[in-house]
């Protein structure tokens, strides 16, 4: 998805004749429950556990996991907040302003948001609305030290506002929810993360609004197991906009110093699509298949249009 950042719930059907499901069958030929197939018996077998812990999710509506020997953390929020990830989400996204030059052509803008294209600015402020973090009490402590989570089995539950303000928003927000279980390997990670999102009632006013939120079905939590082990990781991963069908994406970290990643994205088992980055920006050819593919050149986050890409 590139988020795809990124399920169980509810299919919507619209005046009956299809579904988003239905929809994303149609343009990419994927089937409901299937998964690519991987040379890598590792793959394999994370494809398995995903499967058995995505089936124990929907018939307990809990997370997939065993937190018998897990105990509360007394941990400080700033370092609750470092573990959940928010602090570089607040500091990334806290305010968002894109260049606009009337000079880039159309295909220049696409990769910046659309309050740029409009000639305006759009500020994003993050609000910590709390968490809570348990793991054994030996890992407890080296949580508490801030020391590298990597090696450290967790389970985070946390909670933040997102307000919009900008030349079209009104101080509109959005409640965003993420439980997330981290278990370590002898050689590699699992996690599962169930990520949430709630929209205020100022972003629900029009038609418009409310029929793309319910065909997203942003209520309903979006299930993602990822798997890691070397350069290789895994992100398995079923929404509510289309149940039954299941998105895969595996990155292969190509140069660790300068985060050169490219991915493999997949709609059940058919490849839908090939992602270069750099630094954590999109970089080279972006490729889409199916019956909407198409293919974009990015240079460091920005689209450009050039008759020589690369493609590493």
């Amino acid at each position: 998805m590139k988020k795809t950042l990124i399920t169980a719930g509810l299919t919507v059907t619209l005046t009956g004749c299809f579904s988003t499901t239905s929809m994303v069958m149609d343009a990419t030929g994927a089937k409901k429950e299937e998964l690519p197939v991987f040379q890598q018996p590792e793959f394999t077998s994370a494809q398995a556990d995903f499967r058995q812990k995505l089936k124990e999710y929907k018939s307990t509506n809990q997370m997939p996991i065993d937190t018998s020997t897990y105990s509360s953390c007394d941990i400080s929020e700033g370092v609750l907040q470092d573990i959940s990830g928010f602090t570089s989400i607040a500091n990334l996204f806290d305010t968002t302003k894109k260049d606009k030059k009337s000079e880039k052509s159309l295909a220049a803008r696409i990769g910046q948001d659309a309050s740029s294209v409009a000639g305006s600015n759009i500020q994003q402020t993050y609000h910590w609305q709390g968490g809570a973090l348990f793991a054994t009490a030996t890992d407890c402590k080296k949580l508490i030290n801030n020391q590298d989570v990597a090696g450290v089995s967790y389970l985070l539950d946390s909670k933040y506002i997102i307000k919009t303000t900008g030349t079209n928003f009104n101080g509109s927000h959005s409640i965003t929810e993420k439980k997330h279980v981290q278990r370590f390997g002898d050689d590699h990670t699992v996690s599962i993360s169930l990520h949430s999102t709630v929209m205020g009632d100022d972003f629900v006013k029009d038609f418009g609004t409310k029929l793309a939120l319910s065909m997203s079905n942003l209520k309903d939590p979006l299930f993602i197991y990822t798997y890691k082990k070397g350069n290789d990781q895994l992100n398995i991963s079923e929404a509510p906009s289309s149940p039954g069908i299941y998105f895969t994406q595996h990155f292969i970290t190509l140069d660790s110093t300068e985060k050169r990643l490219r991915s493999y994205r997949y709609t059940g088992k058919v490849l839908s699509g090939i992602g270069r980055s750099v630094n954590d920006k999109a970089h080279g050819l972006q490729e889409s298949f199916g019956k909407y593919g198409s293919n974009l050149c990015f240079d460091q986050g920005e689209v450009v249009q050039t008759s020589n890409c690369e493609a590493f």
